[in-house]
């Protein structure tokens, strides 16, 4: 089976739950299916030659434990993105990872997936899940771009479904604020 194939068949698996957890509302179920999303769509990066991400991924999991059982400060969040961008220079600098040719002419989407995740990683204690959602939207656009360039089409494509069900999931929480609201007055 070629690495294209594989990757991409992981990426969907992954993929498939990342849709799923735009609809859901609680913050503890939305970490929880992500370990699993992570898990898959990390080992599909990385046979699609996707170091950075699965760096990103991998420290992802271990981010979503940690804020299961501890408040997520912001000397974790500082020690998160450090060791992201840490492992991803190492990791290039030593030849790891590739990108299609000419898919990355300036070098700057291997850094996308460190962008998303970190602008993920410092809104993940915010309190309003309608904030949490919309840091989501905006992170999965810098993975909609990266997953272009290599060429993971399976992410690609969930990513733009994860981006409209997010928008929906934000929609729903309104909404039923609005109902709140109104019973309420």
């Amino acid at each position: 089976m070629s690495l294209l194939l594989l990757g991409n068949i992981l990426s969907f698996l992954g993929a498939m739950i990342m849709v799923l957890v735009g609809f859901v509302k609680s913050r503890k179920k939305i970490l929880g299916a992500q370990v699993i999303q992570f898990i898959l769509m990390g080992f599909g990066n990385l046979a699609l030659g996707g170091v950075t991400a699965f760096i990103t991924n991998m420290l992802s999991i271990v981010r979503n434990l940690i804020c299961f059982r501890f408040r997520f400060t912001w000397p974790l969040k500082i020690g998160f993105i450090v060791a992201q961008v840490g492992l991803s220079v190492f990791a290039l600098l030593n030849g790891q990872g590739s990108m299609p040719a000419g898919r990355d002419p300036f070098g700057i989407i291997m850094w996308f997936p460190i962008i998303g995740t970190t602008l993920f990683t410092l809104f993940l204690d915010v309190q309003s899940d309608v904030k949490l959602k919309v840091v989501i939207v905006i992170s999965q656009v810098f993975w909609l771009i990266y997953d272009f360039a290599i060429m993971n089409f399976a992410s690609l494509t969930f990513d733009i479904l994860t981006i409209i069900s997010t928008i929906i999931g934000i929609v729903m929480i309104l909404r039923g604020k609005e109902k709140e609201e109104i019973v309420v007055a």
